[in-house]
């Protein structure tokens, strides 16, 4: 029988169940087409996430030696370190090494290698004049970071790094340290691995100084054959390959010739976990095409002389009217569907507006807190520009750095406050509080503070912390909080001004060692007045035998709520 007769022999039910299975064809081919192009999207969105997790990770190392290194420049600029007592040099040492636990050991060694003094119980003291890295610093007169190796200093395996002691231009010693690596992998650790997923740190000979998962297995030995590939690189990339560990992982790498701590870095992404979920919906996908294209053959089948013939020879019916200019409209109104789909389009179309002004204003606030984080960025890197200024200007000892490193702490904790607020505001008792918190353990039933609620705006609430920990710290120095009997009230007053709240707020001492006034202005005062002039109030000082007092008066703009819209 020709094809053509056999398709006209066909019934109108048999035709629209045929036409429903080929209209469900092109829904296939663009079901396959579409898992297709997700699944080349997610490798391509996977890929750049390998590589952006391991530029994160050589920025968190880099980080970590740049810390290093400033405090290694420091030790070597210590007046302590430049004695020629090696007693001295040693107790200076050991009070550095036991605030830091990133540091196995901190050591100043002779151009020849000899120790010159240690920060440290060693359990031997041999010439390190053959290590490489000792050798490197001394010949480039640079910081420098070495290979993985075993201390012979703590016995601990450590990443060893070197920074020579200049005097002028002669190298008048080293000084030297070692990167804990259980530290740096607690440091790596808490980062946080996606499922599946692994991280390796090795240096420039092979070794492995850091791994996830299973650092056990892998730290101190040769890199995998699975990961020499890799290793060898000569630049960054990303590859997909079988880690030693048997699992598939999409793996961004660094070389250590390309990373400014000379330490190769690599972060993997499991492929299986990667795309896991998109197989998840594609099997849906097809299962649920199957499922409405039989439901579709079915009820094409079934009803399709009911829903389909039959309205849509009315709507013939109709059309033929119109074409002979007669007005008709089809007689049963409520088999009108295309009446119907076409309000659904209307409304569909309405909703995508809607749909795409929601995302312009959504992309309009991104911009807007883009602007507001590089605001707040370069205003918290001047205020540590003009703390370290100040710090530093007449001293530049252990105690300078102390000091800039408790302002500093008072300005992270007042950040941290405003943070818990999404960076609105903060009340003023909160800020008070936070302030005196690390002397609160101690001292905290010397201490009473009271006043009216006010929420500060973050422009006034850091530079009230940073006054809260300078009055704080002068107290515990000089002030009542320096004997066992002192005590210090905080309490504040606020009144309405034309341009916020005018806050009054009163510092008072008591029974404490007596007080005179300071023969020049102290640090403690420079920094409190300077921050009460940018809040465009003052300060007033007084040091009556009972106790310091001082009167501190600002005016804090009020605190706007933002437009949730």
């Amino acid at each position: 029988m020709p094809h053509g007769h056999f398709i006209r022999r066909l019934s109108l039910t048999h035709r629209l169940a045929a036409l429903t299975l080929v209209a469900s064809l092109p829904g296939l081919i663009a079901l396959i087409y579409n898992a297709i192009d997700l699944r080349n999207s997610k490798y391509a969105e996977v890929r750049a996430e390998a590589l952006r997790n391991t530029q994160f990770v050589v920025s968190e190392i880099d980080q970590i030696f740049d810390g290093i290194q400033g405090v290694l420049s420091a030790v070597s600029q210590a007046s302590e370190v430049r004695l020629s007592d090696p007693g001295i040099c040693s107790d200076y040492l050991w009070r550095v090494h036991s605030r830091l636990q990133s540091l196995t050991s901190i050591v100043i060694v002779n151009t020849d290698g000899s120790i010159r003094c240690f920060g440290g119980a060693a359990i031997s003291t041999p010439n390190l004049g053959d290590r490489d890295y000792l050798r490197d610093a001394i010949r480039t007169r640079k910081f420098v970071v070495g290979s993985y190796l075993k201390s012979r200093l703590s016995n601990r395996n450590i990443i060893p790094v070197a920074l020579p002691i200049l005097n002028g231009d002669i190298v008048d010693g080293v000084v030297l340290a070692g990167l804990n690596l259980e530290w740096l992998g607690e440091q790596l650790r808490e980062r946080g691995l996606p499922r599946g997923g692994s991280l390796a740190v090795v240096d420039r000979n092979g070794i492995v100084v850091s791994r996830e998962p299973f650092p056990e297995r892998y730290i101190g030995n040769p890199v995998s054959d699975q990961g020499r590939e890799l290793f060898n690189q000569k630049t960054t990339g990303v590859k997909e390959y079988v880690n030693v560990d048997g699992v598939l992982r999409i793996t961004g790498y660094v070389p250590w010739t390309e990373t400014p701590f000379g330490l190769y870095v690599a972060t993997g992404i499991s492929q299986q976990e990667a795309f896991a979920p998109i197989e998840r919906a594609v099997r849906a996908s097809i299962l649920l095409f199957a499922l409405g294209s039989l439901v579709a053959i079915v009820l094409a089948w079934l009803v399709g002389d009911g829903i389909i013939r039959r309205p849509l020879m009315r709507m013939v019916a109709a059309a033929e009217a119109w074409r002979r200019g007669q007005v008709q409209r089809p007689g049963d109104q409520r088999s009108d569907e295309f009446g119907f789909l076409d309000q659904t389009f209307d409304h569909l179309m309405e909703e995508n507006a809607a749909r795409q002004e929601e995302r312009d204003a959504a992309e309009a606030r991104r911009e807007i807190l883009v602007h507001e984080l590089a605001h707040r960025v370069k205003n918290t890197l001047a205020t540590v520009q003009s703390i370290a200024s100040m710090s530093f200007r007449q001293s530049q000892g252990p105690e300078a750095l102390r000091g800039f490193q408790d302002r500093l702490q008072a300005l992270v904790r007042g950040h941290d406050l405003l943070t818990q607020k999404d960076w609105r505001h903060a009340d003023l008792s909160e800020i008070v509080r936070a302030a005196v918190a690390p002397v609160n353990a101690a001292h905290g039933h010397r201490m009473t503070f009271s006043g009216s609620p006010v929420d500060l705006p973050p422009t006034t609430a850091v530079p009230m912390a940073m006054i809260m920990h300078e009055l704080c710290t002068n107290a515990l120095k000089y002030g009542a909080l320096s004997n066992v009997e002192g005590t210090v009230t905080i309490r504040w007053t606020t009144t309405p001004h034309d341009r916020g709240t005018q806050i009054s707020l009163i510092w008072s001492e008591d029974k404490g060692p007596p007080v005179t006034p300071p023969a020049q202005e102290g640090f403690g005062s420079r920094l409190i007045s300077s921050l009460t002039q940018q809040m465009h109030g003052s300060f007033e000082a007084r040091y009556p035998p009972s106790g310091f007092t001082c009167n501190i008066k600002l005016v804090s703009p009020e605190y706007e709520p933002r437009n949730q819209a």
